[in-house]
């Protein structure tokens, strides 16, 4: 009784799996008509041939998606393909269905998917590039270009378009960091000239990121860094016109803001503001603090000072005076650090 049960169900997934098959193949017979009736037509008439094109050969790689046929694979692919564009060009990059569509692709995109199948992706994977870069949207248009490269039959053309969106992002931002800093320096109200140096520190940032070896970039960052002392670099503030919303949260990184409040007699003894929006609160000791000099040596707040508030909340500002004992004079100094390992917490106010 057992071995008739057994082969009843040997003939049931045997025959399950013949029908499966078929349905497959006549799936791709399907998508196959479409094809070359989509060749044949333009317009209207061609996208419906594509669409039915797409939909039968998705059916056929489905029904057995671990044995697609070098044909099926290209002709499935080349149709997600067109399918993608059609989407894109319809609604734009943002179009739900794209992600899925690559996806599809992706999964397919095996050693024998030919060359100009392949290389047709990478150009669409361009094209995304191209449409997120429009929108401002870069770090999203990067990440596009370097799937174009790791997909493409021949990679060159793609880093050539990824290096040339890089310089002109790097050379923008330059720009506009160079006339932000210009307009502080000219400007005589206190509030007006703080907003153009907080906004010519974003954009040096901006542009030293796509490419930190950058030298002009560098150069106006850190002229921006001594009008910028006496000033919280609070970016979210004075920053109202992003459209990278990525790139933003990546630059404006700091939970803790830190900024001079005076340095009287040009000594070691400093007035620091600090701000904080950190998740926990700041147990504040001046310990934690510490000046580094041009060339690196480390010089630590004398521990014991009055601090006041010694607890910093979300959202709260202090004052502190703090004694940085050897400390060159304020010229000779790179940056002040906080520095609180054991909770995490750290920020720092460049100098120079």
């Amino acid at each position: 009784m057992k071995k008739h049960l057994l082969r009843a169900f040997v003939c049931i997934g045997v025959l399950a799996l013949t029908l499966l098959i078929a349905c497959g193949s006549g799936a791709e017979a399907a998508g196959d008509k479409a094809y070359k009736m989509s060749q044949r037509t333009t317009g209207a008439a061609q996208r419906e041939h594509w669409k039915m094109a797409f939909m039968k050969y998705r059916e056929a790689v489905m029904a057995n998606p671990q044995n697609v046929s070098t044909r099926l694979r290209n002709r499935f692919i080349e149709m997600c393909i067109v399918r993608a564009r059609l989407m894109l060009e319809e609604g734009g990059v943002n179009m739900g269905g794209i992600p899925l569509l690559m996806n599809d692709i992706e999964a397919q995109l095996k050693d024998d998917v030919e060359t100009s199948v392949r290389q047709d992706y990478a150009r669409f994977l361009a094209q995304l590039g191209d449409s997120s870069s429009v929108r401002r949207r870069f770090i999203d248009a990067l990440r596009y270009y370097d799937r174009a490269i790791s997909k493409a039959a021949d990679p060159a053309p793609f880093r050539e378009m990824r290096a040339g969106v890089i310089g002109d992002v790097v050379q923008e931002n330059y720009e506009i960091a160079k006339f932000e800093l210009a307009a502080g320096r000219r400007e005589k109200e206190e509030e007006d000239k703080t907003t153009h140096f907080i906004r010519a520190e974003y954009f040096a940032k901006v542009a030293l990121y796509f490419d930190s070896t950058f030298v002009p970039a560098q150069t106006v960052l850190g002229e921006i860094y001594k009008e910028n002392i006496w000033s919280y670099s609070a970016f979210v503030s004075v920053i109202r016109d992003y459209t990278d919303t990525v790139m933003f949260r990546r630059i404006n990184d700091k939970r803790i803001l830190l900024a001079i409040a005076a340095n009287p007699s040009g000594g070691t003894r400093y007035e620091i503001r600090v701000h904080s929006s950190a998740n926990t609160d700041l147990r504040m000791r001046s310990e934690h603090f510490a000046l580094i000099d041009l060339e690196g040596k480390r010089f630590n707040g004398a521990p014991g000072a009055n601090m006041s508030p010694d607890i910093l909340g979300f959202e709260r500002e202090g004052v502190y005076t703090i004694n940085f004992p050897g400390a060159p004079a304020m010229g000779r100094i790179s940056k002040l650090i906080y520095d609180n390992t054991p909770q995490r917490q750290f920020s720092e106010k460049y100098f120079q």
